[in-house]
């Protein structure tokens, strides 16, 4: 059989994984704020729900990841898979459950539906390792092909990148119609029954000589689908090691970007609910604009730049972008969150996968999986943090916390000599 056709034949199921993962994932965004608000819930049960999925997917990942080692990744990728589709099975139920209140918390009523959609997404965090085990199942299949592995991950990022543009668009239109939320989560179900379907196909290759998958591509990271690794267990760093400048550094830099952004991802679908007035179909539209525009940055936006200036560059200009971004969502006008969208888009299109490349460089040889470990784990609490902190501050500061996130990211943006110094490596700007 031909290489090309012995690639397309190998990595199609993979491909569609992916694709309905990410499509099925963020089919939620659009209408997941009004429905917890329908539901009872008040704006820091939103958040909580947010950090919920992200904390059971924290604590999950290593038993994924060992279990993936020991009985191989196809298994793991069905169990995955198969748990994403029973936890949206039981978002579907939720829909049809009485509104019963079993009591009233800090302006919140827990009510009956809304326990089960918390069941719902902390099972689907529970379970959510069916795009890291693709990712390592990929780096199995191309163990022997440097080239094709290169080319397999960007179809894998492609992938998941166009999963993100589709199912924000879908479930807005699907939101608008007579079923209402059922529709989008209804499609959520087909696309996971599908992708279970495809991964019982997955053929997987004798376990020897094999590759670290790469990291999760830049948008599904900063857009709430970043699956944590787990294939491998990080070995414990050396003493020293992480405090070590520039690495100390970078690390915290990382956690503050990604509190930065999750206050933004918990703010803007409560201002876009209770000040602008949106419905699932405008707040659909606003993320597929966002992910369509970052696809474009991410690839030959940043090719150009990267081509012509210096690392410390892009990343500061991607910084100041996303400042802007940040500050314009506080301004009133119907029309700014989408100048907004497209700014943040083109922002981390060009300055996260920036920074990415900067830790890897000030990491070394040595020390990559040691430090890389450490800025997930870094990453993944704050999100954690930013998602409950949002939630219970919003009613506080309102817009405000988009300019508390232009604050944090313009702190970030004015230390940019320091991440990118001589001092700290080879990578000089």
């Amino acid at each position: 059989m031909p290489r090309a056709q012995s690639h397309l034949r190998s990595m199609v199921p993979l491909l569609s994984v992916q694709f309905m993962g990410t499509i099925g994932y963020s089919l939620a965004l659009p209408f997941l704020v009004f429905l917890v608000s329908d539901f009872g819930g008040a704006t820091w049960t939103f958040g909580l729900l947010g950090a919920t999925y992200s904390a059971c997917q924290l604590g999950a990942a290593p038993v994924l990841g060992q279990w993936s080692d020991s009985i191989g990744r196809r298994p793991i990728l069905i169990l995955s898979q198969a748990g994403t589709l029973v936890a949206w099975l039981l978002f579907l139920g939720a829909l049809g459950l009485p509104r019963w209140a079993f009591g009233t918390w800090a302006g919140a009523e827990l009510t009956l539906p809304l326990l089960v959609v918390f069941l719902a997404r902390g099972l689907d965090g529970l379970t959510g390792g069916n795009v890291s085990v693709a990712n390592a199942l990929v780096a199995d299949l191309k163990h022997d092909d440097p080239e094709g592995r290169r080319v397999a991950f960007g179809q894998m990022g492609m992938a998941a990148s166009l999963g993100f543009v589709v199912g924000p668009a879908l479930a807005g239109l699907l939101s608008d119609t007579p079923w209402g939320y059922a529709a989008p989560v209804s499609a959520a179900i087909a696309l996971s029954a599908v992708a279970t379907g495809l991964c019982l196909g997955i053929v997987e290759p004798p376990r020897a000589n094999l590759q670290e998958p790469q990291e999760p591509p830049a948008l599904p990271r900063l857009l709430g689908q970043q699956h944590r690794r787990c294939d491998a267990v990080v070995q414990p760093p050396r003493q020293g090691s992480l405090t070590r400048f520039p690495v100390a550094g970078l690390l915290v830099s990382t956690f503050v970007q990604f509190l930065a952004f999750n206050l933004f991802y918990v703010a803007f679908p409560l201002h876009a609910e209770g000040v602008l007035g949106w419905t699932g179909r405008t707040m659909g539209l606003f993320f597929a604009v966002m992910s369509g525009v970052m696809l474009i940055a991410q690839g030959p936006l940043l090719a150009m730049l990267t081509a012509r200036l210096p690392p410390s560059w892009v990343f500061g200009l991607g910084t100041g972008v996303l400042v802007l971004s940040f500050a314009s969502f506080a301004i009133p006008g119907a029309s700014i969150p989408f100048l907004g969208a497209v700014l943040f888009a083109l922002g981390n299109g060009v300055a996260w996968p920036t920074f990415q490349d900067r830790i890897a460089d000030a990491a070394g040889d040595e020390e990559q999986g040691a430090v890389q470990g450490a800025a997930t784990s870094a990453g993944a609490f704050a999100s954690i943090l930013g998602l409950l902190a949002g939630g219970f501050l919003y009613p506080h500061f309102g817009a405000g916390l988009f300019l508390v996130a232009a604050f944090l990211y313009a702190v970030i943006g004015a230390a940019t000599p320091l991440w990118f110094s001589s001092r700290a490596g080879p990578t000089t700007g």
